[in-house]
Parts: structure tokens; sequence; C-alpha cells
């Protein structure tokens, strides 16, 4: 399923550029007539343009706005995060504007740091949607509709001065443990708080952070033992951060999750969302668009509308 980056692929219509953000000051979506039917996209070297079976799935009051609306983390890359122009980037936003485009609607990105307002402001319809990490949660689907498109495992990053080997879930018992807040991996800690206390050996003490680079500071200034988040961002921040230095991942991979795009259940997207992912499922773009940010790991054969959850 290798698709040359310069195949051309008919499946969208619309031109995005830079727009201002309202969050973080900066923005990404199209300063294209969403009517104009001669203007395309290209996202990872593939030309998107509109399918029309799937652009019909779109509801009128979309349709009439021409946008798809996000809310997008600004600091979870390779996921989603601004870049050196602060321009919204990785394969969750270029996954929105790839959808978008198949849908016929400019793919429109708000940046913001606060995570734990993302779920809110899709369920109170401010936004369509969040593309990339949305962990799959049952809380989360009370509220939400989920579109899977991943498959992630939560990783553990710590200080190489440290002297940790965390190859077990138990192994992070008494340890001082951060994670984002809002974010699913809160909830596994506490997971992890109750097998400690299961086995006897003393649980682990939590701590959130509004901000990736704030934990990873708390790790290296031993203000915490550890920070838990996706394991394909830890490996894009040993690599590319610099605030990253002296800090090694744990063996551990804890809990495979299925994440993906986070869709409002009023908003009528889910379907056409959806659809639109399994499209560029079947003709390669979506593992193109991955594999162009390095995440050759968690692929799906097909987006999956609120998968269950086992309790």
């Amino acid at each position: 399923m290798n698709t040359p980056a310069s195949r051309r692929v008919l499946v969208g219509l619309a031109a995005f550029s830079a727009l201002g953000l309202a969050l973080a000051g900066c923005t990404s979506g199209s300063a294209a007539d969403a009517g104009d039917s001669d203007l395309s996209i290209e996202v990872a070297g593939v030309t998107i343009e509109t399918n029309d079976e799937l652009a019909a799935l779109v509801p009128d009051d979309v349709a009439e706005r021409g946008t798809l609306t996000a809310i997008q983390f600004d600091n979870a890359p390779a996921d989603t995060f601004l870049d050196e122009n602060d321009e919204i980037a990785g394969w969750g936003p270029d996954l929105g504007r790839a959808a978008a485009a198949l849908l016929g609607l400019e793919y429109t990105a708000e940046v913001s740091g606060a995570f734990d307002t993302f779920i809110p402001g899709i369920e109170n319809g401010r936004f369509d949607s969040s593309w990339a990490s949305i962990i799959v949660t049952q809380e989360r689907l009370d509220v939400v509709d989920i579109v899977a498109v991943h498959e992630s495992t939560t990783g553990v990053i710590t200080s190489e001065d440290a002297g940790l080997d965390i190859s077990t879930p138990e192994d992070l018992c008494g340890l001082r443990v951060g994670a984002l807040a809002g974010s699913a991996f809160l909830i596994q800690i506490e997971e992890i708080v109750a097998i400690c206390e299961d086995a006897g050996e003393p649980a682990p003490t939590i701590d959130s952070f509004p901000q990736q680079g704030a934990a990873l500071l708390a790790v290296s200034s031993d203000r915490i033992d550890a920070f838990m988040t996706a394991k394909g961002q830890l490996s894009w921040l040993l690599r590319e951060d610099s605030s990253a230095e002296g800090l090694e991942i744990q063996p551990l991979d804890y809990q495979p999750n299925l994440e993906g795009v986070a869709v409002g259940k009023d908003s009528g997207m889910t379907e056409a969302i959806a659809a639109a992912m399994n499209q560029l499922i079947e003709d390669g773009t979506y593992e193109t668009i991955m594999t162009s940010w390095d995440v050759d790991f968690g692929l799906l054969d097909e987006a999956v509308v609120n998968p269950s959850v086992e309790q």
C-alpha cells in the first residue's frame, strides 16, 4: 500500500494557507474560496481533490459554511504541534486537511495548549473536531464521537542519571509520575496506583502539567521521576527537542490504545469523516501521510467509529 509521493489521487477540493489563530496566536487553514472547484491541495506530496460522493455526506449547514473546524494541541509532535514558522503541523493536521479536502471543505484549526478544554469545546459545538492523539476512553465516548485512525502505546521517559529500569507497571510504584493535564495518561496512572496498592507496594504520586515542555523540565530537574505519554511522541522528542537532552525512554509499553479524531456528536460529521478516512486508507494516502512523519507503527486497515472500550 506504499503510494509514491508524486501520485495524483482524485480525492479532494480546497487550498489551504496559514491564518491567524485565536488561542495561540496562530492557525492553519484554507484561504481559498470553498466554492472554487478548480483548486486542490497537496499533503505529503499527494494531490487531493473533492470526492463528490463523500462530499454528499456533509450536512447542509457545514457544506454551506465550507469549513471543517478543529482544535489542535500546540506541542505534541509528531502528532500535532506548531513548527518553527508557528504553523500547525503533524500527522493529525495533515489527515485533517486531506479528509476535509475530500469532503469539499477547508480545514481550519485553532491552536491551544490547554488540552483539557478540547473535549468540552467539541461537545459544546465550538469546534467540529480535533485530529491526532485523542485516545479512546469511555468517558470521552459518552460526550463525543471518536473515529480511531491509529494504535499507540504509552511510554515513559526518565532522566538518564536516575538509573531507573521501568519494564512493568509495578516498576512505577512509589515514583513521582507526571502526565499531560486532561489526557488519558492520567487515567492510566490511576490504574497503576491500583496495581501497586493491590501488590502491597507504595502508590506512585501523580502530577499533571499543562505542557509537555513543563513536564520534561520537571523530569530534568528531578521534581518528578517519570513522564508518561504516547511513545511515538517521546521518540520524536528525543530526536528533535533539545529540552529532552539527558532523558531516556524506558522499556515499558503500557496499554496499546486506539486514538484518532474526536468529532462532535451533534455536528453530523462523524459518518463523513469516517468515510473520508477510509478513502485515504484505501488509496494509500493515509500511509503516505503517516510515514512522512516517521509513524510506521500502529497503522489501521479501517477507521473505526466509537470502538468499544474494555472495562
